[in-house]
């Protein structure tokens, strides 16, 4: 039995003749009467009589002409259901970010949706990026904006979407000594880092283990120190002068647009963190998911495009 047969037939009935059926519904009058024949064979009933004038509906007929009209009707609503939540898309949608990303996507996102789709009831999460992987793996979270760790990625798909550059910021008065030279060169070398303590994240978070990676590259070992937990604390820390933090623009884009900081380039080699759109390869990804994945993509575009997130969009 399929909904082809179940049309033919309360089409058939409704307008009392088969010839009359297949008109209506652009379909060979053989063809018709051939699906009602199996389907008076599958249910084992007779459920048309007929003569020269027609087709009547027998007992049995008019019992199953209500329930194919259940059926259709079923099938049509849920095939609107369907086609509205396409078209506005509703539901719960849990994503995490890394600290700086969500300095820099988080309130754009929530006001984007909030107009565009009002329907979607997004929960925002932040920490490191291996809090994330775990929160992942737990179905705490639906998907992530994040990087590479030393977190255990089976079962994760990574989308890179974005290339960060990753900044020494500093702040515009401090209480320790630091060569001014490499704030007016606007750059600092990698090897030069070294001399000084350095604020970056350990190696359970996709910063901290990418420094890692560039120190096993180059042979310079920074002198290192824990951020102060949270971003926000980090970068008062800074620009009241009292260290110095790795970080990409996203963190601190804010804080530039106040001078209240300086932002020098890390070279030789240049800092650059990958950005991936994170999920879980066993989740089925819901159209809710979808818009805001697809919301993610161009306000990540738009911060690029206007200089607060620094870096190349791929």
């Amino acid at each position: 039995m399929n909904t082809k047969q179940l049309i033919y037939f309360v089409k058939s009935a409704e307008l009392g003749s088969i010839a009359a059926a297949a008109r209506e519904l652009e379909i060979s009058q053989p063809s018709i009467s051939q699906q009602i024949s199996v389907l008076e064979h599958e249910l084992k009933a007779t459920l048309f009589s007929r003569d020269v004038r027609g087709v009547y509906l027998t007992e049995s007929g008019e019992i199953f002409l209500a329930h194919a009209r259940s059926v259709i009707r079923q099938l049509e609503q849920a095939q609107a259901e369907l086609h509205q939540s396409i078209s506005s898309p509703s539901g719960k949608v849990s994503i995490g970010f890394t600290q700086p990303i969500c300095n820099i996507l988080a309130v754009p996102l929530m006001t984007c949706l909030e107009r565009e789709f009002p329907n979607i009831e997004l929960s925002i999460y932040t920490g490191y990026s291996s809090d994330l992987i775990k929160m992942m793996k737990c179905g705490d979270i639906d998907l992530a904006v994040s990087s590479y760790d030393e977190s255990d990625c089976k079962n994760i798909n990574y989308e890179l979407f974005f290339r960060e550059k990753i900044y020494l910021l500093i702040g515009k008065h401090r209480f320790f000594e630091f060569d001014d030279l490499f704030v007016r060169k606007g750059a600092i070398r990698f090897s030069d880092l070294r001399h000084y303590e350095v604020m970056v994240t350990n190696r359970t978070d996709s910063l901290g283990y990418l420094i890692g990676q560039y120190e096993k590259e180059t042979g310079f070992y920074l002198n290192k120190r824990q951020p102060h937990g949270q971003l926000m604390t980090t970068l008062r820390h800074v620009t009241e002068g009292h260290g110095m933090l790795i970080t990409p623009s996203s963190s601190f884009f804010h804080l530039e647009k106040n001078d209240e900081v300086n932002a020098i380039d890390i070279v030789e080699p240049r800092l650059y963190r990958d950005v991936f759109l994170v999920s879980c390869r066993d989740k089925p990804v819901t159209n809710a998911m979808s818009k805001v994945i697809e919301k993610i993509r161009t306000i990540t575009r738009q911060e690029n495009e206007n200089g607060h997130w620094r870096g190349s969009v791929v």
